[in-house]
């Protein structure tokens, strides 16, 4: 395949910063449409987007089947809200393109297994979007663990914690985004720790989600908004803003989570990940190694840096495309993550600890 030519579905924040810019980058991609229902604020960012690149400016359309009939595809990226994230993956698998569908997979388990299922009978590539694995300090962390430099490791902590960092637009809704922090950052923390360690079969899933604060409106505060219209000032807000979690997993392991749009708690918003293994440990921010060496406790630094994760994360879905490599981040994973997820929120609605199937 010379060149991929590449459609985009939901043409808001991340799929202009993240996808598209790092689509735009390959000269082994060809960008030939657009999908969103929004079609004069799309097609005005085409026109914009053609300008600034030098690449021809991408057809607007308001469904999948409208741009099949025009124009010819071999990849899609699904970068809408949510709750619809399901419904447009099973459709570009059904006609038959290579998917990568942006974090969480789905919303609900019953979703996230029709997809694998339609994932599992294609030949397509099937990817998830869960960027933070192909950071470079992770990497570093993977050749550690890969290596058995941590031995078994028995428990990991994971947080991302926003003093003030609710987004807005449709994340506070819950019947668009699913649910809140849980759903927008606590599933990346979630996914990494849960893969660093090996990925796990969970056992049991005892949860906690709450909205301590709410549409606070603090002054000087910057945060996420949407392209699209809707909800910008938080008018509907029927999301948890702070979740938490204790996760048991069938080889007798634990993880904790904490994730927070907003707390009345110190700044903690970068991802933070710790793993305590029988040999050594390791931690994510700061990235740093702890041991023991001849007889002496022993922490060593690392310098690596996060490094650019979506252009890696959308190198290597391009690859995969061309070469039939297995991405990554596949739905299998994608689809035991959003298990972990409707455990965690069904066992803070039931109010007690759940017990996988």
């Amino acid at each position: 395949m010379e060149k991929v030519r590449v459609a985009i579905i939901g043409m808001g924040q991340i799929a202009k910063v993240a996808h598209l810019a790092e689509y735009a980058k390959r000269d082994d991609v060809e960008i030939v449409g657009f999908v969103d229902a929004e079609l004069a604020r799309v097609e005005q960012f085409a026109r914009s987007f053609a300008r600034d690149s030098g690449r021809p400016v991408p057809h607007v359309y308001a469904s999948l089947e409208d741009l099949l009939v025009n124009d010819q595809v071999d990849a899609v990226s699904v970068c809408t809200p949510n709750t619809t994230h399901a419904h447009y993956a099973l459709q570009v698998l059904e006609h038959g393109l290579h998917l990568l569908v942006e974090k969480p997979m789905t919303v609900s388990l019953a979703d996230a297994q029709r997809l694998q299922e339609a994932a599992e009978k294609s030949d397509r590539v099937a990817m998830v979007g869960l960027s933070h694995r192909f950071r470079d300090d992770v990497t570093a962390i993977k050749r550690f663990v890969d290596a058995g430099d941590l031995g078994q490791v028995y428990y990991a902590k994971t947080r991302i914690l926003r003093r003030r960092g609710t987004p807005k637009g449709w994340f506070t809704h819950r019947q668009v985004s699913g649910g809140g922090p849980l759903m927008d950052i606590g599933v990346h923390a979630l996914d990494l720790a849960w893969w660093l360690m090996g990925q796990p079969q969970v056992k049991t899933v005892s949860g906690f989600l709450t909205q301590g604060i709410g549409n606070d409106n603090v002054d000087f505060i910057g945060t996420w908004t949407p392209l699209s219209t809707g909800n910008e000032r938080n008018q509907v807000f029927d999301t948890e803003d702070f979740a938490a979690a204790f996760i048991r997993f069938t080889n007798g392991s634990v993880l904790q989570l904490e994730v927070a749009w907003e707390v009345n708690g110190p700044q903690d918003d970068a991802l933070k990940v710790e793993l305590f293994g029988t040999k050594g440990g390791i931690s994510l921010d700061p990235l740093a190694f702890y041991g023991t060496s001849h007889g002496v406790l022993t922490t060593v630094h690392s310098e690596v840096g996060m490094g650019p994760l979506f252009q890696r994360e959308i190198d290597h879905f391009v690859e995969c495309v061309k070469t039939g490599q297995h991405p990554l981040s596949d739905v299998r994973q994608g689809r035991d993550v959003v298990q972990m997820l409707e455990m965690i929120d069904r066992s803070s609605q039931e109010g007690r600890e759940l017990t996988a199937p």
